[in-house]
């Protein structure tokens, strides 16, 4: 039934002049279990998509970059597109009466309507490139730490902790930069920092261990059932910062409880390696390379938290086990390790930036150069291929055909690009920093409370306040060259 994502897919549509039905799903995600034996297997269902839909599927962990464009709120996402890839319509879990009703509507219109849809979609696309190219800041950056503030104490709920009403987020950038603000004095954010993170133990598996994603309850009940690396990294980089600025002894346990959790459940102890998520269907034993950085960078940190050395060398042997598979001389690094250390999706800009992170991480714990040199390298290799000049920030990935500027991965890119300047003393990669910064501020106001990285990132950028314990100096490199 299902076809892979590729061009000889959609080719096929256009020479049938049949929409595309794409799955988005998660290995993971017992939601998408559900679909496919409730929907999917439906006969009604089986005959409307063979007869009249090119279905493609995609594992969004596999394709961020795919994910990234359709995702509509969660997986799965049901999305219906014409033969270029543009939406035509869509939604998440849909029980089988409601894909029948939508399959035979997104057909019907398909077949009926192909001129207006195509002309509708082109008139679409030119209106995006044309707000790409228009994008342009017209205030200070420097703003936006006032205004987030702000935003976070309008978004604040006293009484159960957290952001906003249900389904409850856990929001770890939010956290982290109100604990950036409360380490410094402000006992306002402080305190809304520890209780929120005390009502995030309603997220907390009392049985196996592991944050859940998120919460249906606005009180932190009725948990979801999946628990990714990608999450439990950002809560342990979380509760490492509040251990670190606010010195509560009960920071210091949430971030062990985590730290245990992985070690029990989700490591290769072997090899090296993170393995991707957990749900009631088991382990996602998938390795990917940007999660498994996530990760390394959330362990030296607790490393040096705890003292403990077993972490940091874990952390260490799985950079190294990550990296030598994906790395390619000038290519940067692939985004999936499998068995024999396959790879086949690379060019992916969330695996330079996040490896590079992980690797400045290694620095730092280490004051080993051939780290910080091989986070250069990576940057370089996405300035070089992913570069957009229009938008004044980064492709998610090589192809520039159907360019998308990623708002959280830029917020990334200015901390290593800003993290490397210090390093290097090369004031080039602070300036594309703040270029960076200049040209997401627009999206910025548009995100809420979303918009979180980037106040973080202004934050460091300009005012020098990097995640406690990340401690970087000028370093020489062709001193560390000639030892070689």
């Amino acid at each position: 039934m299902w076809l892979e994502w590729s061009a000889d897919a959609f080719a096929c549509a256009a020479t049938l002049r049949k929409p595309v039905l794409l799955s988005l799903v998660t290995a993971w995600s017992d939601e998408c279990a559900a679909m496919d034996v409730t929907t999917y297997s439906h006969p009604g269902v089986e005959s409307l998509v063979a007869d009249r839909f090119i279905a493609i599927r995609v594992d969004a962990d596999r394709r961020p970059d795919i994910n990234e464009r359709y995702n509509l709120g969660g997986w799965p996402t049901t999305v219906f597109l014409t033969d270029r890839g543009d939406t035509l319509s869509g939604g998440t879990y849909l029980d089988p009466s409601q894909m029948m009703a939508a399959l035979q509507q997104v057909a019907d219109a398909y077949r009926d309507r192909a001129d207006e849809i195509s002309a509708r979609s082109a008139r679409i696309r030119a209106v995006r490139g044309a707000q790409r190219a228009a994008r342009k800041a017209d205030r200070d950056p420097r703003a936006t730490i006032a205004h987030f503030r702000s935003l976070l104490l309008d978004r604040f709920d006293p009484l159960n902790g957290g952001f906003g009403s249900a389904p409850k987020l856990p929001h770890p950038h939010a956290l982290s930069f109100a604990l950036s603000m409360g380490g410094d004095g402000d006992g306002e954010l402080a305190t809304m920092a520890g209780v929120t993170l005390r009502g995030l133990r309603g997220l907390w598996d009392a049985g196996s261990g592991g944050f859940f994603r998120y919460a249906d309850g606005s009180d932190w009940t009725r948990p979801g059932t999946g628990k990714t690396l990608e999450d439990n990294a950002a809560l342990l980089h979380v509760y490492v910062e509040a251990a670190q600025r606010l010195r509560h002894a009960e920071w210091h346990e949430h971030a062990s409880a985590i730290v245990r959790w992985v070690k029990d459940a989700m490591v290769d102890a072997a090899h090296g390696g993170f393995f991707n998520a957990a749900s009631s269907g088991g382990i996602d034993r998938t390795m990917y390379v940007d999660k498994n950085a996530m990760m390394v960078g959330a362990f030296i940190r607790a490393a040096a938290l705890f003292d403990d050395i077993w972490l940091r060398d874990y952390a260490l042997k799985s950079l190294e086990a990550v990296i030598v598979p994906a790395y390619a001389p000038g290519r940067g690094v692939a985004h999936v390790i499998g068995n024999g250390g396959h790879h086949d999706v690379r060019n992916l800009l969330t695996d330079q930036i996040h490896v590079a992170s992980a690797l400045i991480w290694a620095h730092a714990a280490t004051g080993q150069l051939p780290y910080s040199m091989l986070a250069a390298e990576v940057v370089q290799f996405a300035v070089r291929s992913m570069w957009d000049e229009d938008a004044a920030s980064f492709r998610d990935r090589v192809e520039p055909d159907d360019p998308l500027v990623p708002f959280e991965l830029n917020c990334h890119a200015e901390c290593v690009l800003d993290r490397l300047s210090v390093l290097t003393g090369d004031l080039a990669y602070q300036d594309r920093a703040r270029v960076i910064l200049q040209s997401l501020e627009p999206e910025y106001r548009e995100r809420d409370i979303f918009g979180a990285l980037y106040a973080l990132a202004v934050r460091e950028v300009f005012d020098r306040q990097p995640p406690a314990g990340l401690e970087l100096t000028p370093v020489d490199w062709q001193l560390g060259q000639s030892r070689d």
